[in-house]
């Protein structure tokens, strides 16, 4: 099994692939899937990122792929828009993102629901077995891989995050 096998296995068939120039240029292009991991849900995750390492702070190297899931189908320009946002900050900066972070919210995106960041995650809606991929060697892959989720959170979620910390 390969990542795509992986991805398919999880996920579902893949319903569309957009190859963005700027990623392209690192063998890198988004996938999309209809109803992941729950009906009516549609989600966007970087395919190729998983052959750049990416460096947490404490210095441990990481193999991951980004991905985003919305169940507002009218979103999926902004959901393409973020993922391709996630994927070339890791690629330009070579930072893991750490579970547990967020992120700013991008103005202009997902705007119209008041979202005020991007909590990391596991992908915590999918399999137990979708949370960590053990690499095929035979595809030039990574031994290790992480799928990293992105949650659109309220402000009133990140106030509660720097309070009482992520664990709770």
């Amino acid at each position: 099994m390969n990542y795509i096998e992986h991805l398919e296995a999880h996920c579902g068939e893949i319903t569309g692939h957009l190859e963005i120039e700027e990623l392209q240029d690192h063998a890198i292009q988004l996938l999309q899937f209809q109803n992941a991991p729950f009906a009516n849900a549609n989600t966007v995750t970087s395919l190729g990122l998983l052959h750049h390492p990416l460096q947490f702070e404490n210095g441990a190297v990481v193999h991951q792929e980004v991905m985003l899931s919305v169940m507002q189908q009218e979103a999926e320009s902004d959901l393409i828009e973020l993922i391709y946002r996630l994927t070339l900050e890791a690629l330009k900066t070579g930072h893991a993102y750490d579970l547990g972070d967020y992120l700013p919210m991008p103005d202009g995106l997902l705007s119209k629901y008041d979202f005020a960041a991007l909590y990391v995650a596991t992908p915590f809606y999918f399999e137990e077995s979708f949370q960590v991929y053990k690499g095929n060697a035979a595809f030039g892959e990574p031994e290790t891989v992480l799928p990293v989720w992105f949650v659109p959170i309220y402000a009133s979620e990140v106030a509660y995050i720097e309070q009482y910390g992520a664990e709770k």
